[in-house]
């Protein structure tokens, strides 16, 4: 799986860099005043003050729509994983129905598809590992699909087969559609716009502050705290299986199979 430059970075790296930018960015714009806007000139900043308030509102905005979005993939996500556990039991359930010789068979290719399906989880963020997993999980998906037309052309076989085949062409498809999730996240150029746009606001607000004293720094530095903190939290949210808030419900899900065996 081919993930973007930016989701390849820790959001607390991120937000940690973003923090100490935007302090840097109030200092070079209140020192930027002090040599571009001389005291003759008055304090007449409406214009500025005006588009000052125009980036808040755009930043703000798009930091809403955004955390909106990132809490609906996590939703969703955790969700799939809670299908996915469902489907599975459904189909280590449906083993039962066969002969002891097949059905131990089945049972052996799905306690290894369900180990694969936990190490899925376990191993997101280790690329290599992760890699290696989806191989396996591909190996041992083939293995059960290929049993089970091989069972389907044997006539006492039937039926049993063709119970069996939904149940795994739905947890196939759901593993497809959970990997197209994880990887869609938030996209890069709204993350690169939403720190653009924090850094902007902190270099007009410096500029507009004739003296940043002891004071406005403490201001300050708390609404640069705050920005990061709101910010991370969105990115963390559009990672679930990365970030250090996870669908842990939907993991127990997957988890709790191993009593079946």
């Amino acid at each position: 799986m081919t993930r973007p430059p930016l989701s390849q970075i820790d959001a607390s790296v991120i937000c940690i860099a973003l923090f100490v930018l935007m302090l840097f960015s109030l200092a070079l714009g209140n020192k930027m005043r002090k040599k571009f806007w001389s005291a003759e000139e008055g304090d007449h900043q409406g214009g500025v003050n005006s588009l000052l308030a125009a980036l808040f509102g755009l930043w703000s905005f798009i930091l809403a729509f955004t955390f909106s979005q990132s809490g609906t993939r996590f939703d969703n996500v955790r969700a799939i994983i809670v299908d996915e556990g469902n489907m599975l039991r459904t189909a280590i359930l449906k083993a039962d129905f066969f002969p002891d010789s097949i059905r131990d068979a089945y049972r052996a290719d799905l306690r290894s598809y369900l180990e694969e399906r936990i190490s899925y989880y376990e191993d997101y963020n280790d690329e290599a590992k992760f890699n290696k997993n989806r191989e396996a999980l591909s190996k041992t998906a083939t293995l059960l699909w290929t049993r089970t037309v091989e069972l389907s052309k044997k006539p006492t076989l039937t039926g049993l087969a063709g119970g069996m085949a939904p149940a795994l062409t739905n947890l196939f498809d759901i593993g497809i559609k959970r990997e197209a999730l994880l990887s869609a996240g938030v996209p890069t150029p709204i993350n690169i716009m939403l720190l653009v746009l924090a850094l902007s606001i902190c270099l007009i607000g410096g500029f507009t502050t004739p003296a940043i004293k002891r004071k406005e720094w403490i201001v300050l530095t708390m609404f640069a705290l705050l920005a990061s903190t709101i910010l991370y939290i969105t990115i963390d949210l559009a990672r679930p299986m990365q970030g250090f808030i996870k669908p842990d419900v939907g993991q127990e899900t997957i988890v709790n199979l191993r009593k079946l065996f």
